[in-house]
């Protein structure tokens, strides 16, 4: 799925999901479901971005099927009529999806953080230690998709030599 869109020749926007009942997502976010944040992904998208862009949402690579984000997806973007611009990648890497992709969205995952690395525009809708003025976007989300701004590069670099000096560890929880 991964090589047919970053080979597929459109522009696309990627929404990064979450695991719905991680507490990140469950305390730190304004939806109360997965499904509100696809709705609104979609809606925005719909209205804002341009009518050859497409849109990718990426799996969480722990998810579990808990939730029908497949189906859920599908059956939202074929309310909207764009169910041949919207694309569900269940797993793979996600830097090769990021490598060629416009912008970005999420609820607040860590892995906005692989996006401000990258210099992409980041449009977030919870709390994230990351959510700041310079680096993350407050367009709504239409305009957001018609014009991402991108985050400030030498703000984002300040912000991460911040990070790693003051809070973190070599390794990973999973790992």
């Amino acid at each position: 799925a991964t090589r047919r869109i970053s080979t597929g020749r459109f522009p696309y926007h990627v929404a990064l999901l979450q695991l719905e009942h991680d507490s990140s997502f469950q305390k730190h976010s304004p939806f109360r479901t997965q499904c509100d944040f696809i709705r609104e992904v979609i809606d925005g998208f719909r209205i804002g971005a341009p009518m050859h862009h497409h849109l990718v949402f990426k799996a969480h690579p722990l998810e579990d099927g808990r939730t029908p984000l497949k189906r859920d997806i599908e059956r939202l973007a074929r309310e909207q009529g764009i169910s041949d611009r919207v694309h569900f990648v269940r797993g793979g890497k996600l830097a090769r999806l990021l490598g060629a992709a416009l912008s970005a969205v999420t609820v607040n995952s860590t892995a906005g953080q692989q996006v401000l690395w990258r210099g992409l525009p980041l449009r977030i809708f919870g709390r994230a230690v990351y959510g700041k003025a310079e680096l993350v976007s407050c367009q709504p989300l239409c305009v957001f998709f018609a014009q991402p701004r991108r985050p400030d590069r030498e703000a984002y670099a300040d912000f991460r030599d911040y990070l790693l000096s003051t809070s973190q560890l070599p390794g990973s929880y999973y790992a």
